[in-house]
């Protein structure tokens, strides 16, 4: 256990090295003077100066060691606790982002596949099996042109980063699966044919699955549930009524992930869904909201939300259990109090005697 602890440590302080070298190329230079009668201007300016003097404060070394070793200390507090399988986020405020420091859009992007990295580090580190995101919808293609050129080749570019990083066994994305879901169709034979080398180099990885859903709707993906389902009872030979509700989550893009969705995260202060996730989050899914832009979503915010999961998860499993707070932290004490306390043994537990023993005396 302290030998696993120690690797994890290791791997998530190479990721860390690795990160802190992106931040440094995606550093906000110091802004421009504003427009000192103008709100919006004054506003703009604050900002990019708080990001600017938070990122030379975070480069110096001693606040490096101090802010990584706290957040480390932080997540394995919080694998005490239940955790999350199954986290998603809605990446929202990229180009409001690059357009409060003034920069081209291409920076907020930029700036925002750097924070999910670092979502990525963190929820690998915490044990979370499967990430999802929200990259590209279908309705983004009414964007401009320049655009959707522009986020398709970032795409690619940072799923092969992704696929290098996975099968680097010093990255703490070492052992991450890839997969690109949704309406695939609509983008280039090039790309795809891009996608599908990074998810067959990455195809063993078992640590941890990401989803990159590019491009996707929630709709089209139940339409392409109920389309397959409909083939499969007619061509296939499958009897409708062996269609339930898990055959048909099944069917779903995200195949045996699509039953739940526990924790979703949207940033940039928009309250709605944006035909995202509609099946998975169900029951007990819980959604964030954060008026947080994305590339400005960072630990601490993260860390909150997953405390507030985790803390509303173990009353709802004593609540199922039938067990009182005050039984368990009795129990906890007594525990803790007396860990040396010799417990009695019945005669039944006891293992059987040998059939024969031999004693040699020595003269």
């Amino acid at each position: 256990m302290a030998m696993e602890t120690i690797a994890r440590k290791d791997h998530a302080k190479a990721m860390e090295n690795e990160v802190k070298q992106i931040q440094k190329q995606l550093r906000p230079g110091r802004p421009e003077p504003p427009i000192w009668w103008s709100y919006t201007s004054v506003r703009r300016y604050l900002h990019a100066q708080k990001l600017c003097v938070w990122s030379y404060f975070l480069e110096l070394s001693w606040v490096h060691w101090v802010v990584f070793h706290t957040q480390f200390l932080l997540l394995s507090i919080l694998q005490v606790g239940p955790v999350p399988q199954h986290v998603s986020f809605i990446m929202d405020g990229n180009r409001r982002y690059a357009k409060s420091l003034n920069k081209p859009t291409k920076s907020g992007h930029e700036a925002g596949a750097w924070t999910l990295l670092k979502m990525l580090s963190m929820c690998k580190t915490l044990g979370v099996k499967i990430v999802s995101a929200y990259a590209f919808s279908i309705e983004n293609f009414n964007r401009p042109r320049e655009e959707v050129d522009l986020l398709t080749s970032l795409l690619a570019e940072k799923l092969d980063e992704v696929g290098r990083r996975a099968l680097d066994r010093k990255s703490e994305l070492f052992g991450v699966r890839l997969r690109v879901v949704g309406e695939r169709s609509m983008i280039s034979k090039e790309l795809n044919d891009r996608i599908t080398r990074v998810e067959r180099m990455t195809d063993g990885g078992d640590s941890m699955t990401l989803y990159v859903c590019f491009p996707y709707t929630s709709r089209n993906e139940i339409y392409h549930a109920v389309y397959d389902t409909a083939e499969s009872c007619k061509y296939h030979g499958q009897a409708a009524e062996d269609v339930d509700v898990r055959s048909f989550t099944k069917s779903m893009f995200l195949g045996d992930n699509s039953n739940r969705c526990d924790l979703l995260i949207r940033t940039s202060g928009h309250t709605r869904l944006s035909d995202y996730m509609l099946w998975q989050v169900h029951e007990n899914g819980v959604i964030e909201f954060t008026n947080t832009l994305w590339p400005d979503f960072g630990f601490i915010e993260f860390f909150v939300m997953l405390l507030r999961w985790s803390f509303f998860a173990c009353l709802q499993r004593r609540e199922l259990a039938n067990v009182s707070l005050r039984s368990q932290a009795f129990h906890l004490f007594k525990n803790n109090l007396f860990p040396f306390k010799r417990k009695p043994v019945s005669y039944e537990d006891l293992p059987e005697a040998p059939q024969a023993v031999s004693v040699v005396l020595k003269s």
